[in-house]
Formats: structure tokens, sequence, C-alpha cells
């Protein structure tokens, strides 16, 4: 009796893909353009601060910011999912 219940202990999880899942790569360009855009504009943006005023600089930084905050926030996610850290999938990935 105790065979039974050991081969069917595991009964509950599913078995291990077949196949890797594939790579969203419109997903993961938006992200790596957004990053890289985000960083030339605040890095611009920081130019600007320190040569001219904060009044000018303040468009560059904000649109840096905004492009890059979710550009490294996804370009992360795609690199734990590449390293294969357990916990991150490209379901984690808002499209």
């Amino acid at each position: 009796m105790e065979r039974r219940g050991v081969k069917y202990a595991n009964f509950h999880e599913e078995p291990p893909a077949l196949r890797p899942p594939k790579v969203p790569m419109k997903d993961l360009m938006l992200a790596l353009v957004l990053f890289v855009v985000g960083t030339v504009c605040l890095l611009c943006g920081a130019n600007v601060f320190f040569k001219t005023s904060l009044w000018e600089s303040l468009p560059l930084n904000i649109l840096g910011g905004l492009c890059f905050i979710p550009g490294a926030y996804h370009s992360f996610i795609f690199l734990m999912v590449l390293k294969k850290v357990p916990g991150y999938s490209y379901d984690m990935i808002i499209t």
C-alpha cells in the first residue's frame, strides 16, 4: 500500500517543459531601446544642468526618467530569465 502512495506523491506537479519558452523579441527590443534612450536623456539632462540651469535640463530629465525606469525594470527581468534565476519568467513582462 505504501508503494501506491509514493507513486502518486508528486501527482499535482507539472512535468518539466519540453522546450524552453520563446523569447518575446519585440518586448526585449522595446526594453533595451527604452533603457538606452532613458540613459542618454538622463546623461544629456545632467550635462545641461551643470552647464546652464535646472529649468533647461528638466524636460530631458523627465523624459529620461520616464524611459529609464520601465526600460531598466524590464531589462533586469529579461536578464534574470536568461540567467535562469528561479522565480523569474517571461510572464512577468507586461505587454
